[in-house]
């Protein structure tokens, strides 16, 4: 679904979960990558290196952590990259 929007509305940024039922954050983040290079923001309740890895190195601009979460914070993020 989220493909299927990225195709048929304006949209500047993607915030995504790292896990998701049929196409993953980490995935989806590759795909929106080779197709439009729009910034891409992971958030996940995962904090082990290995996984902030893997999503960085699939293209996302920043990976946040749920426990660390602060929405502002978020919204810094989110003005740095839009």
């Amino acid at each position: 679904e989220a493909l299927e929007k990225l195709r048929t509305h304006p949209i500047d940024l993607v915030i995504s979960d790292f896990e998701m039922p049929r196409l993953g954050g980490v995935d989806l983040t590759r795909q929106i990558k080779s197709q439009s290079g729009l910034p891409v923001i992971l958030v996940t309740a995962r904090e082990q290196e290995h996984h902030r890895r893997q999503g960085l190195e699939a293209g996302a601009d920043a990976y946040v952590v749920q426990s660390s979460f602060q929405g502002e914070s978020l919204l810094d993020i989110v003005r740095q990259l839009v």
